[in-house]
């Protein structure tokens, strides 16, 4: 049996990476995997492989998606510009998401 992280983010929402060697980076969310807990961001420099022929031509160089964790993204506030964390609030009966920091529907 798998588990399925949760996530308090979605496809096309802004984030910004936390942490790691491309910290800093803001881009928008374009896939996210619940299994392994990680998401692509499209701003994010592709990973490059090389696979060799099996019959022994030359290798072709192949760009992989950036994938990253989930606890290293944080969503971005477009208005206030800067990275919030999200909280969740019943606005006109409905469960809505908005930033702590400026208090902002999502």
């Amino acid at each position: 049996m798998t588990l399925k992280l949760k996530t308090h983010l979605k496809i096309g929402d802004k984030v910004q990476v936390i942490t790691g060697s491309q910290k800093g980076l803001i881009g928008n969310i374009s896939l996210i995997n619940k299994k392994k807990g990680s998401v692509a961001v499209d701003t994010l420099l592709p990973r490059v492989t090389f696979k060799k022929n099996p019959q022994g031509g030359e290798a072709k160089k192949v760009e992989i998606k950036g994938m990253i964790h989930l606890s290293n993204v944080m969503l971005w506030d477009k208005e206030t510009n800067v990275a919030s964390k999200i909280g969740y609030k019943l606005f006109d009966g409905q469960k809505k998401r908005y930033f702590k920091k400026s208090g902002k529907v999502v």
